[in-house]
């Protein structure tokens, strides 16, 4: 019975040694979001706004400043997407250490007025997110009048995606928004919007667009009381007191330390 108290009393022991530790550590600090807004109106700046790169910016940006820490996650919506033929429509995205992600090439099937086929789609707020359930549709209609999220959404060879002869990045684009992840959030981040298809159609128009951030807070320097152990060092002297008036006197004594 000795035996099995000695062994519950040394569990314990390890037990409450283990969680005063942990009480000591810095606790892990929360992500925080933060969403940033442009609202400049986009349409393609050639043949009267049927086709090329957005007008009056290409890119369009964001700056962000002022945060620290690292991000965790990123997304991005287009706001009041409108398109006569959504399959000529590239965007893109780049963050501020230079990953460029395409967020949407070649989706919903191509406009052919003359064969009476209209894939066209109206006040869409798309919010692209890696976590989204599905992808932008690939042929047919998509999505008209809704608020709806999609993973990024790429149908073109990507060796064929090219916004570099508009002045925009060079390829190659890549299909992940978690490749945003991992650097600060400060800096300036690019929209990337463009019809490549000069034959056909009203081209594109965006009211604005939306980028939220997840940052991951810098992690809190242990305290310099947590880390001294001076009291814990000062209460294992004194169990070596001989009498209990001398162990208690110094019990009293090491209270007066510091963690």
């Amino acid at each position: 019975m000795r035996a099995r108290e000695k062994r519950g009393a040394r569990r314990l022991c390890v037990l409450a040694a283990a969680l005063f530790i942990s009480a000591l550590l810095p606790a892990a600090a929360r992500a925080e979001t933060h969403t940033f807004l442009n609202i400049t109106q986009l349409s393609p700046s050639g043949g009267a706004g049927t086709f090329g790169p957005s007008f009056p910016s290409f890119p369009s940006s964001i700056d962000v400043s002022g945060l620290s820490g690292t991000v965790s996650k990123a997304t991005v919506t287009l706001i009041n997407y409108h398109s006569s033929s959504p399959d000529d429509a590239d965007v893109a995205i780049t963050g501020p250490n230079g990953q460029k992600v395409m967020l949407m090439s070649d989706a919903c099937g191509e406009s052919n007025p003359g064969m009476g086929v209209s894939f066209d789609t109206d006040e869409e707020n798309w919010t692209f997110d890696d976590a989204a359930p599905t992808f932008v549709p690939n042929n047919g209609q998509c999505p008209t009048g809704q608020t709806a999220s999609f993973m990024p959404t790429n149908y073109e060879d990507p060796s064929l995606d090219d916004f570099s002869a508009s002045g925009g990045p060079v390829g190659p684009y890549l299909n992940s928004l978690s490749l945003l992840a991992g650097g600060s959030p400060n800096g300036t981040w690019n929209l990337f919007t463009l019809d490549d298809n000069a034959a056909c159609c009203f081209g594109f128009g965006i009211s604005g667009w939306a980028l939220t951030l997840e940052v991951q807070p810098p992690a809190a320097a242990p305290s310099t009381a947590a880390a001294t152990g001076q009291r814990a060092a000062a209460l294992a002297k004194c169990k070596g007191k001989k009498s209990r008036k001398a162990r208690r006197k110094c019990r009293q004594k090491a209270q007066s330390l510091p963690l």
